[in-house]
């Protein structure tokens, strides 16, 4: 892999720790200051700005205590994909559900300047394929 497409999944994987710890420091030092993060649920609108999008993902995760992971991370010139999983923790309940999905990062000068987050959203079940091994491919998983 050349050492650019490296270098990018290095930033992504590090966003994903500024997700997970809500450290608006780490979350800023991986985000171009025009970044735009688009969400498929309509119920998220874009949000613009490396500011907005680190108190963003401070504020879930001090609300719904994520764990987020990536499966699975690809990159391709200044283009990164992953498939990513996230258990998280409705408000009000003690309850753990899955989110599982998809997103498209678009890398300028090193850092992510675009993000097109693909998945279902629902605060009362799992949203994850069904019947796909997830355990046995080592994905992140849920007890109950």
């Amino acid at each position: 892999m050349a050492s650019k497409e490296s270098s990018n999944i290095s930033m992504v994987l590090k966003y994903f720790d500024g997700c997970n710890s809500g450290d608006l420091d780490v979350l800023l030092s991986t985000l171009d200051p025009n970044v735009v993060h688009y969400f498929l649920p309509a119920r998220f609108p874009p949000i613009y700005g490396a500011e907005h999008l680190a108190k963003y993902w401070r504020k879930f995760q001090g609300l719904l205590n994520p764990v987020w992971r990536i499966d699975h991370i690809l990159a391709r010139d200044k283009e990164v994909v992953s498939e990513w999983s996230c258990l998280w923790t409705p408000q009000g309940t003690s309850q753990h559900v899955m989110m599982r999905g998809t997103e498209w990062y678009v890398m300028r000068d090193g850092r992510i300047a675009e993000v097109r987050a693909y998945f279902l959203y629902d605060d009362s079940a799992d949203t994850q394929l069904a019947g796909f091994p997830y355990l046995a491919r080592d994905y992140l998983g849920i007890t109950r």
